[in-house]
């Protein structure tokens, strides 16, 4: 079954890995998405931008808290229904965020996705690279991870966009039918992937993790880049909007180039990765 999986890459293959790719994005917009709606989602909510803003925030917090225990929890499941239970939950929380008919509700739909987004993130890669020939997997991880960059250079400005000309529900809801698109596609073509016995037999020692000091040290380092890059790109819309000027539709061209930079790395990163 495992040597089936790794034989080369095949055109069911790189659907396999699109679809993995469409699920990191789909969940980084619906992560990312008030950042450009705050104004709109103050207003309709009747509550203060930075009250808005600390969805994100909270979003994060959420996702630090819960991850590693959840990681853990799931462990020994088939990677094709961890992967499932986070996107059902990703699709959920767009529902209840849609409807919310207040403030409160809209955070606690967010909560839903939060509590899941880490384990998303730490199943894409692993699974992607079981797809492919070992020599192929430093490029398959970066394809999966291209769909984080696609959220920040298609994602959100799309729903930034939308939320400015049809209000910031429409920009939910159009996520929400996203996310459940994807689930389904991710059920149809992506292998079980059952763990090995060695892989089952590691599991058992997470535990030992923390005691690995570049293990540590690269986690830290992701704190921190992590930490500087939202301070900085929760509030972007208003500052681009108050500061810089630029208002309505091509507020969603200017956080489009910011992803489209990342994007460009991507390629730079791939082969070195293999």
């Amino acid at each position: 079954m495992r040597g089936a999986a790794r034989g080369p890459w095949t055109p069911k293959i790189a659907v396999q890995l699109a679809v993995l790719a469409a699920a990191a994005s789909t969940y980084v917009t619906a992560e990312i998405l008030p950042v450009g709606a705050l104004p709109a989602i103050a207003r309709d909510l009747h509550v203060s931008v930075p009250m808005v803003g600390t969805l994100l925030g909270w979003y994060a917090l959420v996702a630090a808290v819960t991850t590693i225990p959840l990681v853990r929890w799931t462990a020994h499941w088939p990677r094709r229904r961890a992967l499932l239970l986070s996107l059902a939950c990703l699709t959920a929380s767009q529902l209840i965020s849609a409807v919310a008919p207040n403030f409160v509700v809209l955070a606690g739909g967010r909560v839903l996705s939060a509590v899941t987004h880490g384990l998303i993130l730490s199943l894409i890669a692993p699974i992607a690279t079981r797809l492919v020939p070992a020599s192929h997997s430093g490029r398959a991880t970066t394809m999966i991870y291209v769909g984080i960059s696609l959220a920040v250079v298609v994602g959100s400005p799309a729903t930034a966009a939308m939320s400015l000309l049809w209000g910031w529900r429409l920009a939910v809801v159009s996520v929400t039918v996203v996310a459940a698109t994807v689930t389904v596609a991710a059920w149809v073509v992506l292998p079980v992937q059952a763990l090995t016995g060695n892989q089952l037999a590691a599991a058992g020692s997470a535990a030992r993790h923390h005691r690995n000091r570049r293990l540590v040290v690269v986690s830290l380092l992701t704190l921190v880049a992590v930490t500087g890059h939202y301070l900085s790109y929760t509030f972007i819309a208003v500052i681009i909007r108050d500061v810089v000027g630029v208002r309505g539709p091509a507020l969603a061209w200017v956080l489009a180039t910011y992803g489209v930079a990342g994007l460009l790395a991507m390629p730079l990163v791939a082969r070195p990765s293999d």
